[in-house]
């Protein structure tokens, strides 16, 4: 294979590596996939990438001489064939692959519902702030300094905030009894529903990227019921409650209300 060739299919194999990073950052997919700590990360890899691609596209091997100088590309085709296979895998993923998780793998991964079981969990062990007044082993904290309430007066929370609560007897007396709103994706509860009044509210839990992803769920509990497709996203309104369940508090949010919605542009929860 001549020198000229060679660099094309180094350059080119670097060039594609470079779009993929850029497009991921650029279209916003890389939320999908990445924790938001390794976003500017992913860009400027596809800098630095395609400044390699055109670096090697222009330079001018030489040999201890000064000559230009090629290597035999053997009965593979040499830098085509890594170019090839270097390139079409990774543009055949970007093509087909999906941005969400389907009800299937959160099912294979299973809903996680203790927070204890949860990838990084750690029981809450916060300094005492200014006015604070330490009870048992546990720290009373005003509710106002942590919690983010919507016009309605509705605390705005995530599955996770729920399940920390149903574990801290402190957390939970701040939930237990209020009204809430949370957005999540709708799955059908095929245990403990004998009435057929409840569904898992799930949202995805990363510390790295989608490879780690685990389902952290609660309980939804309507009259009626909800007619919405599995893993639609929706927004629930509706009274946090922990009843004791299995020995244990579980977090079930009695909802008013359930309703179709857009999805966050980050469908993870960190």
């Amino acid at each position: 294979m001549n020198p000229a060739l060679q660099r094309f299919a180094a350059s080119g194999t670097l060039i594609v590596w470079a779009a993929v990073c850029l497009y991921f950052h650029l279209s916003g997919r890389a939320a999908s996939y990445l924790h938001p700590h390794f976003h500017i990360p992913l860009f400027l890899c596809g800098i630095v990438l395609a400044t390699i691609a055109v670096a090697v596209l222009f330079a001018s091997p030489k040999d201890d001489c000064g000559c230009e100088t090629s290597h035999p590309a053997g009965p593979f085709g040499g830098g085509i064939l890594s170019l090839l296979i270097l390139t079409i895998p990774v543009l055949a993923a970007v093509k087909t692959s999906q941005s969400s998780f389907g009800a299937t793998a959160v099912l294979n991964r299973g809903i996680i519902q203790d927070i204890g079981s949860l990838a990084g969990y750690e029981p809450p062990m916060e300094p005492l702030l200014p006015g604070e007044s330490t009870v048992g082993e546990g720290t009373m904290m005003d509710p106002s300094l942590y919690l983010q309430k919507n016009a309605d007066g509705r605390i705005l929370a995530e599955t996770v905030d729920l399940m920390y609560a149903a574990s801290d007897e402190f957390m939970r007396g701040d939930f237990d009894g209020q009204p809430v709103e949370l957005v999540g994706q709708l799955l059908p509860a095929r245990t403990g529903n004998a009435d057929g009044n409840r569904f898992h509210l799930v949202r995805m839990f990363i510390m790295c990227c989608a490879a780690d992803a685990r389902p952290a769920g609660i309980n939804i509990e309507k009259t009626g019921g909800a007619d919405f497709p599995e893993m639609s996203w929706v927004k629930v309104r509706g009274k946090a409650t922990f009843p004791v369940e299995n020995g244990r508090h579980t977090a079930l949010v009695v909802a008013d209300s359930i309703e179709e919605t857009e999805p966050p542009r980050e469908s993870f929860i960190y």
